[in-house]
């Protein structure tokens, strides 16, 4: 059962899924940066990030799995995580540039941004250790959102307890499938929190 319970987990706090997780929390937010957008734009905004970052590197690294690049849509040996990296970071990087050119606010460019660089440390680390790409993710997340309450962009101290805990089980079921070490998990969450706290806070 808990067994089961790790893998739901790890499917629905996919590292792919953060920046859709990220817009929705952000678009939950009581703030200037949420009034100023129509509620159709919200949702195409949604979509958008949906599409660029969670569907397109999904569909490409299935492709690498037809074709007997990978192993697995997991991606559980280090080997083959280089390309899936790049792939990720590519439509991150794009999704970043397209939203720049419709005039956003800021904040929605750092988490796109935020995400591109958490990825491309994924893959530099990658090249001499695995490290949870699971827990970069969901650190990222907490990291991005502390640093909005500290520059006084929002105020969601509940939201904190919540990513918390999250971060929490995303641990857990990484522990419990056996596809990272207790300080592959550690560090990718810390790095994670630490690398978007400094994009979101001080960029």
């Amino acid at each position: 059962m808990e067994e089961k319970s790790a893998r739901i987990i790890s499917y629905l706090l996919h590292p792919l899924l953060m920046p859709t997780l990220a817009m929705l929390l952000l678009l939950q937010q009581s703030a200037y940066f949420v009034m100023m957008l129509p509620e159709s734009f919200r949702w195409s905004l949604l979509a958008l990030i949906f599409g660029n970052t969670f569907l397109l590197p999904a569909i490409l690294t299935w492709i690498m799995l037809k074709k007997g690049l990978i192993s697995s849509m997991q991606i559980p040996e280090r080997s083959e995580r280089t390309y899936p990296f790049i792939i990720a970071a590519l439509s991150y990087i794009v999704t970043y540039f397209m939203l720049s050119n419709i005039g956003l606010p800021p904040v929605y460019l750092l988490f796109v941004l935020g995400g591109a660089v958490l990825i491309v440390f994924a893959a530099m680390v990658n090249l001499f250790w695995k490290i949870s790409v699971h827990m970069l993710g969901i650190g990222g997340l907490l990291g991005g959102f502390i640093g909005l309450m500290l520059i006084r962009q929002i105020y969601s101290p509940m939201l904190i307890v919540i990513l918390i805990i999250l971060g929490g089980l995303t641990g857990f079921a990484r522990l419990k499938l056996n596809t990272h070490t207790e300080a592959q998990v550690y560090a990718g969450f810390l790095s994670g929190a630490g690398i978007m706290l400094g994009i979101v806070a001080f960029l």
